[in-house]
Parts: structure tokens; C-alpha cells; sequence
């Protein structure tokens, strides 16, 4: 057996095995052997079968699997051996293998068609220091946020005349069609800025006649307003009538006990000036997922533009073409190569990184990934027995494997453990900002 690679380029390169008798024929042998003691054909007795007539009967299309077999093992251990970076799959050359005499040839020659990463380091000692921002909260969004729980957790309240924000209930018709709805609902605080006149002051028995497409800006609320399909509603043309039949009003809560229950737990407070202290915390701590999230992003963004990887960007697009069997035109793949390049970088130094600083991804470390999703589903409740439960449904989710999850959540866990372990390897600025300076910069960032 030979193989070699001729290389065109630093990033493309042909890889061609060469399999002669010797190479395959003890296995071809064996199998047919194999064959001759197990087959169970009318006129023999069972493991009686000559091998001759097992070899008459099948002999080509096992000679031709253990070939396939031989060669793309091969094919595997050399890249293996000779650590290439390949990216996408080798591209056989199918046009040659397609003119082969199984039934003559005794030697046999497969070419292959791959695409590698030009040689790159990884060296975090020499990445630019990156900004990661310390968000100071400030009085004005404590005050904005006790305002939105005391209105979350609010009563409504039965009003006789509409003001913003207000929910109307009456019934909707148009007299054009056969259109009514009894149980028409208006949210005031989704119609938009330059039709909320129309409902403004409207009292209990009022009607009202409008365009029914001027109310709102998206389907979706006008679904919601009249009870129709996104669809349906965005087929509801000409003027309706609205007939009030209720107005209600979300009153503010009383910063009580009552409220600091609702909001944060039994007793886990006890006066206002606890509960403005834990919103405070709790307003501190989305501050600094928020800019955990823009240090995860800078970080990368940081290593692309210091880490130069040259890609087979041809061999790629007829790669990404030709497992997609038709899903995608060539100008598809043109239009989302450039992010799909940049994430195969991103990938290839995640993998260079974990490799030479020896990060090794434990099976704790991916159950701890699926309970971090599991956790999301619960929104912060906690009750007792409930850690348990969702360990015992991260390890079962695992177990079953349903739509390939523990490749799923296994990619998640390592992106996660390069991560941690990037930004506690790079050089960091902390510099601290208000929230506005903070949403400036990100806005620029993620722009």
C-alpha cells in the first residue's frame, strides 16, 4: 500500500492511495471464509458452502467493501499521523472511481481532494490587551426598576375613561363584512404613537371607527387584539368598529411586604430599604452578564484579528455545495461564507488552544450544561428537591441521546471551558462606565 499527498497549494493538496493484491486480499479471503461457514443456501448444508461458489455469488461486493473499508482507514490515519489540519471532508475523485474493473483489476488507485488550514500559533501573551467594563448602577435605574416591579406586580383595576396604557375590551366588527369579534382586546401600550389619539378618552359604551392596518406595527399584536392567526390578521383590510365594554388599569403596588414576597421570595426581605439594596444587587449582577457576554465576544473577535489562518476558500465552497446534495445554491454559499469562515477559524483556534494548554472536557462538565438550560426553563424559582430533579434530568437527557444532545451540549461545554479559560489567559482592562457609555460601546462593538 502507498500513500501520498502532492500539495497545490499551502491550503490544497491531492491524496492519493494505492492498494495492490497483497494489500487486500488476506481480508477479501477471510471474509469469504467467514461467508462460506455461516451462509445458509438451498443445497448445502449450514457451514458446508464451497468457498468457490460463496466467492461466484459475492465475491466482487466484498472485495469491493473491504477495498472502500482499507482505503478510507487509510485515508484516516494518514491525516492522523501527519496532524493536518483538514477542514471540510477529502472530496473523492469520483469520476475515476466510477472506471474501475472490479473484475479484472488486481490494483487499485483512489484520489482525494483536501483542504487544509495554512500552519498557525496560538500565542496569548502577544493579544492586545481587551476592555471588559465594570457597570456602575446608578440611582435613576434602581428608582426605573422598583417602578417596573410595583407596576408588574400591580392590581388591575376597572377606569371609566382610557388613558395610555390602558387595556381595552369590547367588541369589533366591520359592517362591510361579516366580521365580529366579541372579545376583542386593545392594548393601549402597543398601538402605535401617531394612532393612540383615537382611543385616548374613550369612555365605557364609546365607539370608535378606525383602519383596521393603522393600529399597530406588526401582525402579531393585531392577532393578539383581534384572536386571529398572525396570518389571518394580516389579511383584515378597511375600517372596523370598536364598541368599549371594559377599560382596565394596572395599578402600582405598595412597597410592602406583600410586594417584596412577590417579587423576591418569601421574607428574603424585610424592608424597603433591603428591597432596594437586593434590586440594586440584582440589577448589578445582569450589569455584569451583560458584560461578561461583550468580553466573550471581544475576546474572539480579538483573536481572529491577531491570528492569521489562511483557508482553502474554493475547496470549502464546493465542499459546503456538495454535502448540502442541492439544499443550497452556489450563490447561497457565497452569500453565508464569510461567517461560516470565520467561525471554522474560531473553531480551529478553540481546538489549538485546548490542545496546547491540555484543557480536557470532563462528563461533569457537560451535565452541568444541560442543567444550566434546564434551570432557564424554571426562571429563577428554586423549591426543595428541585437541584436533584434537574440533575436527574440532565443525566437522562444525556442517556437517551434524542437529536444527537450529547454532541449538542458536549460542543457547548468545550466552547465554554476555552472560553473561561481565554479570558483568564489574555491580558484584561477593567474600566468602569455608566450604563449609557456602556450601551454606546457595545452598540459600536456589535455593529
Amino acid at each position: 500500500m502507498e500513500t501520498t499527498l502532492d500539495r497545490i497549494s499551502s491550503t490544497q493538496g491531492k491524496l492519493k492511495v494505492t492498494l495492490i493484491e497483497a494489500d487486500y486480499k488476506p481480508e477479501v479471503d477471510k471474509k469469504i471464509k467467514q461467508y462460506s461457514k455461516t451462509a445458509q443456501i438451498k443445497g448445502f448444508r449450514p457451514g458446508m458452502v464451497p468457498k468457490e461458489y460463496i466467492k461466484k455469488l459475492h465475491g466482487k461486493s466484498i472485495l469491493v467493501d473491504e477495498v472502500i473499508n482499507m482505503v478510507s482507514k487509510t485515508v484516516n490515519d494518514y491525516i492522523a499521523e501527519n496532524k493536518l489540519r483538514v477542514v471540510g471532508d477529502p472530496l473523492p475523485d469520483n469520476e475515476a472511481a466510477q472506471n474501475i474493473d472490479w473484475d479484472n483489476q488486481k490494483e487499485f488507485t483512489f484520489e482525494y481532494e483536501i483542504g487544509t488550514a495554512s500552519d498557525f500559533s496560538v500565542d496569548l501573551s502577544k493579544i492586545p490587551t481587551i476592555k471588559t467594563y465594570d457597570i456602575a448602577v446608578s440611582e435613576d435605574k434602581i428608582e426605573e426598576a422598583i417602578a417596573d416591579v410595583r407596576k408588574r406586580f400591580g392590581k388591575d383595576t376597572e377606569v371609566e375613561e382610557v388613558e395610555a396604557g390602558d387595556m381595552i375590551f369590547g367588541t369589533l366588527k366591520q359592517e362591510s363584512s361579516e366580521f365580529d369579534v366579541k372579545d376583542a382586546t386593545i392594548p393601549t401600550e402597543r398601538v402605535k404613537e401617531e394612532s393612540a389619539h383615537i382611543f385616548k378618552g374613550l369612555e365605557k359604551g364609546s365607539s370608535v371607527k378606525f383602519d383596521i392596518q393603522s393600529i399597530f406595527s406588526n401582525t402579531k399584536d393585531l392577532g393578539f387584539a383581534t384572536g386571529k392567526t398572525e396570518e389571518e390578521a394580516s389579511a383584515l383590510i378597511g375600517e372596523f368598529e370598536l364598541t368599549v365594554e371594559k377599560i382596565t388599569r394596572v395599578g402600582t403596588a405598595e412597597l410592602n411586604q406583600e410586594l417584596f414576597d412577590q417579587a423576591l421570595g418569601q421574607e428574603k426581605v424585610s424592608s424597603e430599604e433591603e428591597f432596594r439594596a437586593e434590586i440594586s444587587k440584582i440589577i448589578g449582577e445582569n450589569y455584569s452578564r451583560e458584560s461578561e457576554h461583550l468580553l466573550d465576544f471581544e475576546v474572539e473577535k480579538t483573536l481572529l484579528d491577531n491570528v492569521s489562518i489562511e483557508l482553502p476558500d474554493e475547496f470549502l465552497k464546493k465542499w459546503l455545495f456538495n454535502i448540502n446534495e442541492g439544499k443550497f445554491t452556489v450563490e447561497d454559499i457565497e452569500k453565508d461564507y464569510d461567517a461560516f469562515a470565520k467561525g471554522l477559524r474560531m473553531d480551529l483556534i478553540r481546538n489549538e488552544v485546548a490542545s496546547n494548554s491540555d484543557i480536557k472536557l470532563e462528563y461533569t462538565d457537560i451535565v452541568e450544561e444541560v442543567k444550566a438550560e434546564m434551570k432557564n426553563y424554571f426562571g429563577g424559582y428554586a423549591y426543595e428537591g428541585l437541584e436533584e430533579m434537574i440533575d436527574q434530568m440532565a443525566r437522562k437527557t444525556l442517556k437517551e441521546n434524542k437529536d444527537n444532545a450529547v454532541r449538542r451540549y458536549t460542543d457547548r461545554a468545550f466552547g465554554k471551558k476555552v472560553r473561561e479559560f481565554l479570558k483568564a489567559n489574555v491580558s484584561v482592562e477593567k474600566v468602569s462606565m455608566s450604563v449609557e457609555d456602556f450601551n454606546k460601546v457595545a452598540e459600536a462593538v456589535y455593529a
